[in-house]
């Protein structure tokens, strides 16, 4: 039983969605799961069972509300008349969630000076690196390359909440037709390369047609102000900008600013 849901937790994740896996770790008393049972729980789906009843149920929305503010939870339920839950088995059961994420993916859409600087310093990263073209001429660049219309690529692309969408196009039309593709799937970060002025033409045009464009995804111009324009340094500004927004960091010096002595 444990491998099945084990390994319905990897197929979840595989396809782009998180899991909760619940385990108990510690049962004592008339309960009817002993420690080390498992059970997944994902969006309004759950696999395995920790002994039904009040604590599971209590137990799946506690999995629920871990999955929505991604963090790992503890749980201890006592099971007699006089505790919280007011039931009769007799005993107590303990157990831990975690939150099991898909993974981090960087899909760069244009395989142009930029996109190709940003893919090879991913290279033995823990992203996993996605990279579109719509020129044949691109197609030699790299075995994992898809050459095709963005549209038909982005669209067949599979769903990961963990994605992080890069848009350096080869011009204005190609880089709006990619951004109106990737607003409609899961992201936690979109970045459209691009001049204010051209960026400001695009979100007007794009919101005439009444899509949403989601504020607290979207930067662009992408990268923070930190290159000297070059490629390279470009594709350290997108990562810069990615990884501030993956691990919620600050943009702040790590230096110390007092003499040693001091301290």
């Amino acid at each position: 039983m444990d491998l099945n849901i084990l390994e319905k937790i990897f197929e979840i994740v595989k396809s782009g969605k998180k899991v909760a896996l619940v385990t108990l770790t510690k049962s004592s008393g008339s309960t009817p799961r002993k420690e080390g049972t498992l059970m997944g729980v994902w969006e309004e789906n759950f696999i395995g069972t920790i002994g039904g009843g009040l604590v599971e149920h209590r137990v799946i929305n506690q999995a629920r509300k871990c999955l929505e503010e991604n963090e790992n939870q503890n749980f201890n339920y006592d099971l007699t008349k006089e505790a919280e839950l007011g039931m009769s088995c007799g005993g107590s059961v303990e157990g831990y969630i975690k939150v099991i994420n898909p993974k981090n993916r960087i899909v760069i859409i244009g395989a142009g000076h930029i996109g190709q600087k940003l893919y090879e310093i991913l290279d033995g990263s823990d992203f996993e690196r996605v990279i579109f073209d719509d020129r044949e001429e691109y197609k030699s660049y790299t075995t994992d390359i898809k050459i095709g219309d963005y549209n038909q690529l982005i669209e067949e692309l599979a769903e990961n909440e963990n994605s992080y969408y890069v848009i350096v196009t080869k011009g204005h039309t190609t880089d709006e037709k990619a951004l109106r593709s990737v607003l409609k799937k899961q992201s936690r970060y979109i970045g459209m390369i691009g001049s204010r002025k051209k960026v400001i033409e695009i979100k007007k045009e794009i919101l005439e047609s009444e899509i949403v464009i989601p504020e607290e995804k979207l930067y662009s111009p992408i990268g923070l102000k930190i290159s000297d324009g070059s490629p390279y340094e470009i594709a350290i500004e997108i990562m810069a900008e990615i990884l501030k927004v993956k691990n919620n960091g600050e943009l702040i010096h790590r230096r110390l600013t007092k003499d040693v002595n001091t301290f």
